[in-house]
């Protein structure tokens, strides 16, 4: 159905008609006109009402220290910067804040604290002049306050930069940690200048003459130290200082040597070596190190001997001894019972892939009177019957072994014990909330908190269903237990 009448198709009415038509398109361009005008005012309005809703918000009446409180509460986090990238990660919230308004940048920037988390830069490739300009605006704005620092630099990228810059705030770094090919970048650091280290971890494992750094002999603050660098002991360190120290070194006397200078030690990890062969014991001199409460030693070989870092040592404050063997390394249970008698109070005992047997373990819980939390992993030939029955406790033992134990666990390997044998075990040293109150005295042994005990049994691989039901007994009672068959 045609919706248009019939209209004269004349000359004079097709021109008249486009006279029209031009002035319909003339009146609706001018009506958006109007509209864009009327669009602009009113984005204006709602900028000004959006502005002065700004001015009077309850932010704006907070006093500045409350916001710069705000601000390092939002951004307590780490500086990342990868080889000259822009600055990302976390630090993105400290630059955005001076980015909000005036008042905001004056906070933020006048706040040394929001600029003083610590540098962590990771070089793949030479930075840009850029980074570096970035990198120095971030050290100014945290002065005068101390700053950490964390550098790594792979090999073919050039750190000059970026050190430079740090360089300009070495006397007031905390904490500082460097991985470079190199550390003779460092020996541009005045030794004098170091008055705020507290913190420092050195890796450059091709680096030969890194043991002749003099850069940190003057950080007598220095209290942390993290050492993975060849001939680590010859470092010029203040190591009477030192409370804790983490060293990977390249032969155990150089790990001893440099232990030994801390006196006042608290905590002490070692990545090293086993002697290739057993020096004359008799010659070694003995060292006690009175605050030294935690030993880790890992002894990466798979040959040699352990021994002589126990002779030369005693550690009667020790309480936490945690021991990484290889299963072929020399184990001289003579000489650790030695050991054990210069350092009687060990209360948690791990130790992992070692070839003792039980008498040695045996040996080793008889010289442990503290004893309370022990872990055995990998000692496959340990954890035995013999071990079992001598920890199942008798009210009529006069003397029982290791008293004080209330948490045994046995990781990665140990006979196949009976249900019933590892039920004695447990019950031995078990008492409900109830049963404890009712006792006229206290037991002469601990209860267990946890036992854990992953047994080789090549015949059943799964417990007895009334074990099991008894184990879920003793969890419902409080006791953290899992026995594992494999």
């Amino acid at each position: 159905m045609d919706l248009l009448p019939q209209l004269p198709s004349t000359p004079s009415f097709e021109s008249h008609t486009k006279l029209l038509i031009e002035a319909s398109e003339a009146k609706i361009a001018r009506i958006e006109s109007q509209i864009r005008d009327l669009e602009c005012l009113r984005a204006r309005e709602r900028g000004i009402v959006a502005r002065l809703r700004a001015a009077i918000a309850p932010v704006h009446k907070l006093p500045a220290e409350l916001l710069a409180e705000i601000f390092r509460y939002k951004c307590s986090s780490d500086w990342y910067g990868p080889y000259g990238s822009p600055i990302y990660s976390e630090a993105k919230k400290v630059q955005a804040l001076t980015h909000v308004c005036v008042y905001w940048r004056q906070v933020a920037i006048n706040t040394p604290r929001l600029w003083t988390n610590t540098l962590s830069i990771e070089l793949e490739k030479t930075p840009t002049d850029a980074y570096a300009a970035r990198l120095k605006e971030w050290v100014d704005r945290s002065a005068p306050l101390p700053i950490g620092v964390h550098l790594v630099c792979w090999p073919g990228a050039d750190a000059t930069a970026v050190l430079k810059v740090l360089l300009t705030a070495f006397h007031r770094w905390s904490g500082a940690s460097f991985e470079l090919p190199s550390l003779s970048l460092l020996s541009r650091v005045p030794p004098e200048a170091l008055q705020h280290l507290q913190r420092l971890q050195l890796q450059s494992r091709q680096d030969t003459n890194s043991g002749s750094l003099s850069t940190f002999s003057r950080a007598h603050n220095l209290r942390g130290l993290s050492l993975d660098i060849r001939r680590a002991a010859r470092l010029s360190i203040p190591w009477s200082n030192l409370l804790d120290l983490n060293m990977t070194a390249d032969t155990p006397e150089e790990a001893l040597h440099a232990l030994l200078q801390c006196t006042n030690i608290v905590s002490a990890s070692f990545h090293i070596p086993a002697w290739t062969d057993l020096p004359d014991l008799s010659e070694i001199k003995l060292t006690t190190l009175g605050r030294l409460e935690t030993l880790d030693i890992t002894f990466d070989a798979q040959q040699g001997f352990v021994v002589p870092f126990f002779v030369c040592l005693a550690l009667p404050a020790l309480k936490r001894l945690v021991l990484h063997l290889d299963s072929e390394l020399s184990w001289s249970s003579a000489e650790f019972t030695q050991f054990q008698l210069r350092s009687p109070n060990i209360d948690n005992l791990s130790i992992s892939w070692c070839s003792i047997d039980s008498d040695d373990l045996m040996a080793i819980l008889r010289h442990a009177p503290l004893l309370s939390e022990l872990l055995l992993e990998g000692c496959a030939d340990a954890f035995d019957d013999i071990v079992v029955e001598a920890l199942c406790f008798s009210p009529q033992d006069p003397v029982p072994l290791v008293p004080h134990l209330h948490e045994i666990l046995v990781w990665h390997g140990c006979e196949a014990f009976e249900d019933d044998t590892v039920d004695a075990l447990i019950a031995s040293r078990w008492w409900t909330d109830e049963q404890l109150a009712a006792f006229p005295s206290p037991p002469k042994v601990s209860r267990w908190s946890r036992i854990e005990i992953c047994r080789e049994d090549s015949r059943n691989d799964n417990l007895e269903p009334e074990f099991e039901a008894k184990l879920e007994e003793y969890r419902a009672q409080g006791l953290r237990v899992a026995i594992d068959v494999s």
